[in-house]
């Protein structure tokens, strides 16, 4: 495949500086000092490593999971353990390498895996993973909580979680994203993400599908008064690049190494985005609670986990066609009129909804306290701010025209999964999500979290003919996605 050069290319971290530096607004300092993406990248790991660890004494510990992992048919981690060991034995640095999780089936980001990882990193020097994204944030966070540096080996283009400063954990069962540190240095070495398996790629096509559906709702949540914010430098930030990423789909599916570069530039920027804006807002809006939602069933049922990113794609188009809905008949005259008098939303009645969606999660009701600690407080803030949503029904023409440029067409976002040999059905995921399941996920997904998104504009305002975001809604939309060749 051939494509045409593009910028901001994500290795170029002072050019993406200086980028973000024109502009009049207070963005996070990009942490990450070194970005190594090509076909030959893991040979940069001991001469990174080293940089970072002229600035600290102590050990370089190596944090991995036991998934096999191969790069040109030999084990992955051990070659990288390996050429640190070969690099720094004359220095008489010690290499720990310690493997998380290495008694269970499955690891999660859970307080088990933290522990055991905040066991592993003390007394280093510099913390190194190398592995997906759980591993990832577990690291990311155990390096953090322990002042010490962090240099991540990508080993798949399955999630952003890589080249920002937070993490995904589970609390009380609960998917959050905290605030951790950035990378000092990421190593995308193309010759292991070509041997990764086809579906964690394929995965991470469906991740940036959020970036057609999420900024939508983080300009949403601006325009409210619900999240000041959103930057929309930021956003040409990834979107620059997104008809390269569509064009790349087939290649990806092919895991040609230049659409798989494509794919990781993409990943990367993303990330990148996400850490400058202090927030997952820019690529996580309805569409990831959705995926957040089928985890923390997954978890409960005893289920293995789909893929976060072929998850996201699958919703996606569901929240695409949402948008869709919104952009064509929104009625912002409904908007008006309650907020002229100010109506309030009723708490009492939102309490159950919340335990009807939750208490199924777990027998404590952790879970559901949980989410319903957000969902107050993003109901209460629409309630307080009467003006700020009289100013979204008079201003709407122009919000509308803002929006619509941020939203892909729902039949382009299937197109493109399609192509790139993504799943574009929940039940095509691996495990497959059962209807039930799937149809709960996206008519709850705005209950678990304090984020304003087009589900609460729906649910909130009333303003789609007095519709609300539940399951009848959520069936519609489903409806519409099958009619695609997505949805169920």
């Amino acid at each position: 495949m051939s494509l045409l050069p593009a910028s901001p290319d994500p290795t170029d971290l002072g050019a993406i500086r200086r980028r973000l530096a024109t502009a009049p607004r207070a963005r996070q300092t990009i942490g990450l000092e070194r970005i190594e993406i090509g076909p030959e990248a893991l040979d940069t790991l001991p001469v990174t490593v080293r940089e970072v660890l002229d600035r600290a004494t102590g050990d370089i510990v190596v944090l991995t999971d036991s998934t096999p992992m191969t790069r040109a048919g030999r084990d992955l981690k051990a070659e990288g353990v390996a050429r640190l060991r070969d690099a720094f034995d004359a220095d008489g640095t010690v290499i720990r390498h310690h493997v998380l999780g290495r008694d269970r089936p499955e690891l999660h980001a859970d307080e088990r895996a933290l522990t055991e990882a905040d066991d592993a990193v003390e007394g280093a020097a510099v913390v190194v993973s190398i592995g997906s994204g759980t591993v990832t944030d577990i690291a990311k966070d155990a390096s953090f909580r322990a002042h010490r540096p962090f240099i991540a080996v990508q080993t798949a283009v399955s999630v952003n979680a890589f080249s920002d400063d937070m993490a995904v954990l589970l609390r009380n069962g609960v998917k959050r994203t905290v605030p951790s540190h950035w990378p000092a240095a990421l190593v995308i070495d193309l010759a292991t993400i070509a041997e990764a398996p086809a579906s964690m790629n394929r995965a991470g096509f469906g991740e940036l599908m959020a970036m057609f559906t999420a900024p939508a709702d983080w300009y949403l949540a601006n325009a409210i008064g619900a999240d000041d914010s959103y930057d929309p430098e930021v956003v040409r930030l990834y979107r620059e690049r997104g008809d390269r990423l569509l064009a790349a789909a087939a290649g990806v599916a092919a895991a040609d190494q230049e659409a798989l570069a494509e794919l990781a530039a993409q990943m990367t920027l993303t990330g990148i985005a996400m850490g400058v804006a202090g927030r997952t807002a820019p690529l996580s809006g309805t569409e990831h609670t959705i995926s957040h939602l089928l985890d923390m069933s997954a978890e409960r049922d005893g289920r293995g986990l789909a893929f976060h990113g072929a998850q996201v794609g699958v919703a996606a188009v569901v929240v695409a066609l949402a948008w869709r809905r919104v952009l064509r008949d929104l009625d912002p005259d409904r908007i008006a009129v309650a907020a002229a008098r100010a109506a309030p939303v009723d708490l009492a009645s939102r309490r159950p909804r919340v335990g009807s969606a939750f208490d199924r999660l777990d027998e404590t009701g952790a879970a559901t306290a949980e989410c319903w600690s957000d969902y107050r407080r993003k109901v209460e803030r629409w309630n307080a701010m009467p003006e700020a949503r009289a100013s979204l029904a008079e201003d709407w023409p122009a919000h509308r025209a803002a929006i619509q440029p941020l939203v892909l067409a729902p039949e382009s976002i299937v197109e493109g999964l399609r192509a790139a040999g993504a799943p574009t059905r929940f039940s095509e995921l691996e495990p497959a999500i059962p209807a039930d399941v799937a149809r709960w996920a996206v008519a709850s997904c705005h209950l678990m979290r304090d984020r304003f998104t087009v589900a609460d504009l729906i649910d909130l305002s009333g303003a789609l003919d007095g519709r609300a975001w539940d399951a009848a809604f959520a069936d519609e939309l489903l409806a519409e996605a099958a009619e695609l060749g997505a949805g169920l």
